[in-house]
Order: structure tokens, then sequence, then C-alpha cells
């Protein structure tokens, strides 16, 4: 696929996202929408297909590379919000557990239990991801992983 096509495809992805997000919304908006009427998952489907079209533009990715690309994006994305979700879980369960309220405040083993599990998932979230980027960088070259750390990690768009 000619370069000008694959923009097209990700300029196509997005308008695709932002069609889907927004059709859903005019139906019926779900429990947690936003002010715009989109739910934080839509809102995630159209980051990350911002995040797909900038990778396709920046990496210069093949015809070839794309679709390994795009799948091994994704696993990294989730990989991220599956540690972050369950990093929140924890942090919110030692908050109430140290707040204070009568029956809601947890004993030392509690706590103890709670830092236990939250620094387990921050080893796991760590080492899956780092095995997500080394997936990523089976299908790049040099330059290409270069650009993708610069572009990517240093922005803050995808944190490793």
């Amino acid at each position: 696929m000619p370069r000008h096509l694959s923009r097209l495809a990700g300029a196509l992805v997005l308008t695709w996202a932002v069609a889907t997000g927004v059709a859903g919304a005019e139906q019926q908006a779900p429990p947690g929408a936003d002010d715009q009427g989109l739910a934080p998952r839509d809102v995630q489907r159209l980051f990350d297909a911002y995040v797909l079209t900038q990778a396709q533009e920046r990496l210069v990715l093949t015809d070839q590379q794309y679709p390994q690309f795009l799948q091994r994006l994704k696993a990294l994305q989730d990989v991220r919000r599956q540690t972050q979700q369950a990093r929140a879980a924890i942090i919110q369960e030692l908050a109430r557990g140290v707040s204070g309220k009568p029956g809601v405040s947890l004993d030392e083993a509690g706590l103890r239990d709670r830092m236990r599990r939250l620094r387990e998932v921050d080893e796991r979230g760590l080492a899956d991801t780092r095995r997500a980027c080394d997936a990523i960088d089976q299908i790049l070259d040099v330059q290409q992983q270069a650009r993708f750390r610069a572009h990517f990690l240093l922005n803050g768009t995808i944190d490793v």
C-alpha cells in the first residue's frame, strides 16, 4: 500500500472511531458519559485511533509492518490500561482503609496485604509493558524504535 493510501486508511480509522462514538452518543448516553455524551470507553477509542494515526505517520511504517504494529500497539495500550485500572482499585482500597471512618478502616494486616498487591500489580505491569514494547521492537527497525520512544514516550502519549 503506498504511503498516501496508508495515511488515508489511518484517517478512515479515525473517522470511523469518531462516527462510532458520535452515533453511539446520539442513541443514548450511557452512565458515566461526559458533557458531550461520549462514554469514557468511546473517548479511549478516539485516543487510541489518534495514537495509531500518529504512529503511522511518524514511524513511516511499511505495508508489512502496519498490521502487526496495529495489533501490538493495541496490546501495549491494553496492558497499560489494565495495569492502571488495577492500581487505581487497590489505591482506592488503601484510601478507604486509612480514612479513619469506623467500620471502614483496615488493620495492619489488611494494609500490608493491599500494599503487597499494589507492588505485585506494579511489577507485573512493568514486566508486561516491557514484553509488549519488545514485541513492537521486533517489527520496527532501529530508526523506527528510536522515533517510537522519542515521540510517543517523550511526549507522554504512551508511558513505558
